[in-house]
């Protein structure tokens, strides 16, 4: 079943954003997912689109799990998925080394097995209120939480680009999240996502598969599809030190098709009823 949401982040006031996705919800988007980086703390604006809204599914795309500790994002996900009625979707990744390491002063190493130690962590401190552990990245010695979670899981999605990341995926989360996909790509992905989920004995059409399609909105097409897009700027600018030829040449293959599939999808009427 294919439903649209809105992803939120870069370049707006935690305000706004929060009217974007109360306004989002009345246009009768399914969900709101809010992006980290630089655009401000997630899981507190988050709380207040839960304050705002009643329907809309609301989530993280995606927490870093260098950044916050496993039982920092357990408890953040308890707390928000109590305010906002069990609509929460977490939403973990590894980011990249660029960012983690000369933004925040993290050392980022072994994300694969992070996330996975990250995953089991979370869903251990919500189901038991309690957690030791000891792992290849993590080690806890006892961690308690003193208040008792609405639910004792969430649902956990898994930003993924490579097999290994989409292995796991396949194997313990709920759902993917990608970002720059196409439909070629969304199909290897999905190769990988069976491997997983075979690992771990379940069917793969259990997982649900979002997508992070960057646009921008101008009344004038070419000035949207053209290098002073903002979006443009802004993907440009944050990864400068990916290689520089197979990097662009992707981000251009994946600028291509979204300016061929998008447009259509959009005047065939899939888009949420209200716009």
């Amino acid at each position: 079943m294919e439903r649209l949401g809105i992803a939120l982040g870069s370049g707006l006031s935690p305000a706004d954003i929060v009217e974007s996705v109360s306004l989002s919800e009345k246009a009768g988007y399914e969900s709101a997912w809010i992006v980290e980086g630089h655009g401000g703390e997630q899981f507190s604006i988050l709380t207040a689109c839960a304050l705002a809204t009643r329907r809309v599914r609301l989530g993280t795309a995606i927490s870093s799990v260098f950044v916050r500790t496993a039982p920092t994002i357990a408890m953040a996900a308890a707390c928000l998925d109590h305010f906002s009625g069990g609509r929460f979707v977490l939403g973990l990744g590894s980011s990249h080394k660029v960012q983690v390491e000369a933004e925040h002063g993290v050392h980022y190493r072994d994300p694969v097995t992070r996330v996975r130690e990250t995953v089991e962590v979370v869903r251990m401190l919500l189901r038991d209120g309690a957690v030791s552990y000891r792992g290849k990245t993590i080690t806890i010695e006892r961690f308690d939480l003193w208040f008792k979670p609405a639910r004792d899981s969430v649902p956990i999605y898994l930003s993924a680009l490579f097999p290994q990341m989409l292995e796991l995926c396949g194997e313990i989360a709920q759902g993917l999240l990608m970002v720059f996909s196409t439909p070629a790509s969304a199909r290897r992905s999905r190769e990988h996502l069976a491997v997983g989920a075979a690992r771990a004995g379940r069917p793969i059409d259990e997982l649900e598969i979002g997508s992070l399609v960057p646009v921008a909105i101008d009344p004038d097409s070419r000035a949207a599809y053209g290098p002073d897009a903002s979006c443009t700027r802004i993907l440009c600018g944050i990864f400068p030190t990916l290689p520089a030829r197979g990097a662009r040449s992707r981000f251009l293959e994946r600028g291509r098709c979204y300016r061929r599939y998008v447009p259509a999808r959009w005047h065939r009427g899939r888009r949420p009823k209200g716009e």
